[in-house]
């Protein structure tokens, strides 16, 4: 009999070790889960920050070229009331100031469509860069 009670206590005292070690199974599979929870919160919002940060980028590109595009609208009607002006001059005027005209407009004005264009997106990306500044100072007072 003390031989069982002996086997008895080495038992309990196996199944208490096992449950602990149980209980330790469990709590790190409970940790291990908020870890990667926590993990994947902050993944995700640092991807959702990411692609906000591009979007911004994006709206500020198209805000430029949405005024580039104006300025450039306004730009080349002034050109061309100034060149009919100089087409309806030039007809009635002699045959060398007609190559003069012509010269001008392929020296002059059809090199100048790609170049006015990204002068006017720097300047537009300018402006809009500047009123995006401007509105965050407003936005960090309040």
């Amino acid at each position: 009999m003390p031989h069982l009670k002996h086997h008895m206590t080495l038992l309990f005292a196996f199944y208490e070790i096992w449950m602990n070690l149980k209980g330790i199974q469990i709590l790190e599979s409970f940790f291990k889960d908020i870890i990667d929870l926590r993990t994947g919160d902050w993944s995700r919002r640092m991807t959702l920050e990411q692609q906000e940060k591009i979007i911004m980028e994006l709206r500020k590109t198209l805000l430029a070229m949405r005024r580039a595009a104006v300025l450039t609208t306004s730009e080349y009607e002034k050109k061309n009331r100034e060149l009919e002006e100089a087409l309806r001059i030039s007809r009635r005027s002699s045959s060398r100031k007609r190559e003069n005209y012509r010269w001008m407009i392929l020296k002059i004005v059809l090199p100048m469509p790609i170049s006015l264009f990204d002068h006017k997106l720097g300047q537009a990306y300018a402006e809009v860069e500047a009123k995006i500044s401007e509105l965050l100072v407003i936005w960090d007072y309040y």
